[in-house]
């Protein structure tokens, strides 16, 4: 679908606009999730503007929805199923922001502890869905399915390995609450946005009516 998006729009100057919107996302998101998860992992210690970056998000995700609205409102019977495309992955791109944000905030209540079992299996999959994000921008840019089914299924395997993590932190009683608490929200944000990468890539797999689903 998003292959389309790229031989209809390159000359038209409000949806290359709204598609330079979503590549900002994407780049935004990238920096906001690195930091939020290396801040977990305690990696790093400076300080950083995502609160702002979320802003600048928010900002995008508006202008892409606008530039689309007023393509359509000059063009109406144009482009209608590939526009619907691009507001609905604006939705998923911000929503991984929101999860990076809540990632954030729980590095600020958590010394991380490298002791805890689940440190390592943390830092693996954050820096596993970390490429999955860089993955998934070039995947648009470049229209290519493959790639794209091939980040579905890897998302498909790190939801349920959070989900066995979790359910493994709920019977462990040997953690500590205020730890348990927080490693299960940590990996339930890392699912959540796993889940969105593989909607954004199931964008340019799938028909407009199966984004977020299995290809057929």
């Amino acid at each position: 679908m998003f292959r389309d998006l790229f031989i209809w729009w390159k000359e038209d100057v409000l949806l290359k606009g709204a598609l330079e919107g979503v590549d900002k996302m994407i780049e935004i998101i990238k920096e906001m999730f690195n930091f939020a998860t290396e801040s977990f992992l305690g990696e790093v210690k400076d300080e950083h503007e995502i609160y702002e970056m979320d802003k600048s998000v928010n900002m995008l995700q508006v202008e892409t929805r606008k530039k689309v609205y007023e393509h359509l409102s000059i063009n109406p019977k144009q482009d209608i199923t590939s526009s619907l495309v691009l507001t609905t992955i604006v939705i998923d791109i911000e929503r991984v922001g929101d999860y990076s944000k809540n990632i954030y905030e729980l590095a600020l209540i958590h010394t991380p502890e490298s002791d805890i079992r689940y440190y390592d299996e943390a830092k693996r999959l954050a820096h596993h869905v970390s490429s999955l994000l860089s993955q998934v921008g070039m995947a648009l840019r470049d229209g290519d399915v493959e790639k794209a089914k091939k980040l579905m299924e890897e998302k498909t395997w790190i939801c349920k390995k959070c989900d066995g993590i979790i359910k493994g932190i709920i019977i462990d009683e040997t953690m500590g609450v205020k730890a348990a608490v927080v490693y299960s929200l940590l990996f339930r944000y890392l699912k959540r946005v796993s889940a969105h990468i593989g909607n954004i890539a199931s964008s340019i797999v799938n028909p407009f009516y199966r984004i977020g689903f299995k290809p057929e």
